[in-house]
């Protein structure tokens, strides 16, 4: 009987919802009628009225009746039902082919599919005998009346910006609309299939959740390595609107791609979907039509503020805090579960070269060197407005984030102008293939001991240190030692004790070239993490986070071969642990009186053998 699961039941009322015509006199309530639209209620399906009567009159019968707070949108006037039918349709943000419209007058049923085709028309005597049985009518539980509740929200506001006389834009201006993107999805998978399975109008990807297939299928997605999955919540000065959205997005230095992007029809026209996505800095999207309307609508959206609830901050890492995030690629995971108030100073992608920030060079080089390099500029590698950007992005920063132990590695080369940075293979071989000649005319390699390359990373913390406010925290991860060939020899060796509080590092190294080869990876990764731990231990601003500690068995990356190389990466359940570790620290530091600025002298410490020799 009816052709597309029900959202929304528009109710004529005389010798429909009730006996008899209201303007004539008194009228018989239909019990049975008045128990339907509380039980559609509890199943999430709504009710609204289109009734050629008194407003008034059908608001006080209605509220002796006990069922008036069960409608929304109502259209009680003299006007034509076809245009009153759509005008409810669009103000609910619903297509008609989800709406049923019973009235006993035939001719106001044809004249409202006329105005809005597709809708589903129905004369009382057939349908509602029958209504709370079918399948397009079962809905779902929501006992709560959350759904109902959601919709007197939009009356709430359909109404005041009625009244107010405004355009869209302004009227949205005076709202004090509130998002939050909360990258912890794990608690709201049931309104993410909600979503999914309910959403065609702000369904940009069309992928449903409906099949166990389906639904193993998109597990499989969030466990990737790359991917970025987030709810959306929204509230505004009317009220709550929930999570009404929710994302992923594949994400590498590459590239940035939306495998899902779905919003409720509930906050259309409010700018939401455009925030969000500019949010995420405008990833690729294939979208699949029909949508409701393009993901940005707008010139610009400048209504929306970040935040969640009645004034509240939002809820992930750092608040609203300045957050800087310097290291490989395994940050853009971690970036994932933090606030947007943040800059990225990660793996990128220009032209053909992987662009890396942990590069000592970058981070401690002279910026009037930098300036002046002809080389540089050449090589299209990072730039003095990258390192003018990074040290302004420190300057502002309460929180800072380093991943580092890739500047171990690679090979270092210095500049004819005697800039000293760090290129990855594949650049290096880019360069070479471009023009051998020039790059060996103007580039020379330096070899660096492993003594000298940890002198440059403990320089490169030193300058952050100094270069961040005297209340900033600096968080330094350490490196999992845990999927890897050797791990479990070196650990029953007792390796991690051996090193101990030791700043012995030549010792160290000579105990790493021991080891056998299968072992030495790990044992250089042990070592790492110890310089890390004594560093932080010296410097009251950076905090070590020990990652082994917080890296179970079941967080590491083994999907495909490559994660034997990568032992880095992890599932969503690593950055997660991590991220939530970082949090506590916070919370923890909260507590305490902000640091004062610290002393000049953080390398006093440091052995004379970490000197970077000639540099």
């Amino acid at each position: 009987m009816l052709a597309n699961n029900v959202k929304l039941v528009i109710w004529d009322l005389d010798d429909t919802f009730w006996d008899g015509t209201l303007a004539e006199g008194a009228i018989l309530p239909i019990p049975a009628n008045q128990d339907i639209v509380i039980t559609l209620a509890q199943r999430g399906i709504i009710s609204s009225i289109c009734s050629k009567n008194d407003h008034n009159t059908v608001v006080e019968t209605l509220t002796r009746l006990g069922v008036m707070d069960y409608f929304v949108l109502p259209k009680i006037e003299f006007g034509p039902k076809g245009q009153n039918v759509a005008a409810i349709i669009e103000a609910a943000a619903l297509r008609p082919e989800n709406v049923l419209f019973i009235d006993d007058n035939v001719l106001n049923l044809e004249e409202a599919k006329h105005v809005s085709p597709g809708l589903m028309t129905a004369e009382p005597k057939d349908i509602l005998p029958v209504l709370l049985n079918l399948p397009a009518a079962a809905g779902k539980d929501d006992s709560a009346l959350s759904r109902l509740a959601q919709y007197k929200l939009i009356e709430a506001k359909a109404t005041e910006r009625s009244a107010s006389g405004l355009g869209n834009e302004e009227f949205l201006r005076q709202c004090d609309i509130r998002v939050e993107i909360d990258y912890k999805i794990e608690g709201e998978l049931d309104r993410i299939y909600e979503l999914a399975n309910r959403t065609n109008q702000l369904n940009f990807t069309k992928i449903r959740l409906e099949r166990p297939g389906q639904i193993d299928k998109f597990h499989l997605l969030l466990s990737r390595y790359g991917s970025t999955p987030g709810v959306v919540r929204v509230s505004d000065r009317y009220g709550d609107y929930g999570v009404v959205g929710y994302f992923v997005m594949r994400r590498n230095a590459a590239r940035s791609i939306l495998k899902h992007f779905v919003f409720s029809c509930r906050t259309m026209n409010m700018g939401i979907e455009q925030y969000v996505y500019e949010k995420l800095q405008k990833p690729e999207i294939d979208v699949v039509g029909p949508v409701a309307n393009e993901i940005s609508p707008f010139p610009v959206v400048d209504w929306i503020s970040e935040g969640y609830g009645q004034g509240d901050g939002i809820q992930n890492l750092t608040s609203a805090k300045k957050l800087t995030l310097v290291g490989g690629c395994e940050l853009l995971q971690l970036a994932s579960l933090c606030s947007s108030n943040r800059e990225e100073f990660v793996n990128t992608v220009r032209g053909n070269m992987s662009v890396r920030f942990d590069d000592t060079g970058f981070i401690t080089g002279d910026r009037d060197r930098i300036a002046k390099d002809k080389v540089l500029r050449r090589l299209k590698y990072w730039t003095y407005d990258d390192a003018i950007r990074f040290d302004a992005s420190l300057s502002e920063s309460e929180i800072v984030i380093i991943s580092m132990y890739a500047s171990m590695g690679f090979n270092f080369f210095e500049t004819r102008d005697g800039v000293v940075m760090r290129l990855t293979k594949n650049c290096l071989r880019a360069q070479r293939e471009e023009d051998d000649a020039w790059f060996s005319e103007n580039m020379s390699e330096r070899l660096f001991t492993a003594e000298q390359k940890y002198g440059l990373l403990i320089a490169a913390m030193d300058r952050m240190s100094r270069l961040t406010p005297g209340s900033a925290l600096l968080f330094a991860l350490g490196v999992s030692t845990k999927n890897m060939p050797g791990s479990e020899k070196l650990i029953d060796a007792g390796w991690p004790q051996c090193l101990g509080a030791s700043q012995d590092l030549a010792g160290w190294q000579q105990a790493v070239e021991a080891a056998t080869k299968g072992e030495r990876f790990c044992a250089q990764r042990h070592v790492y993490n110890q310089v890390l731990r004594n560093y932080c231990a010296h410097n009251p601003k950076f905090v070590f986070v020990d990652v082994d500690s917080l890296i179970r068995p079941a967080d590491l990356f083994n999907e495909t071969e490559v994660s034997r190389l990568l032992p880095d990466h992890f599932k969503r359940s690593g950055y997660i642990a991590i991220a939530d570790h970082i949090q506590q620290r916070l919370q923890d530091a909260a507590a305490f009186a902000p640091l004062s600025d610290l002393s000049d002298n953080f390398g006093q410490f440091i052995p004379d053998a970490l000197a970077p020799a000639g540099n």
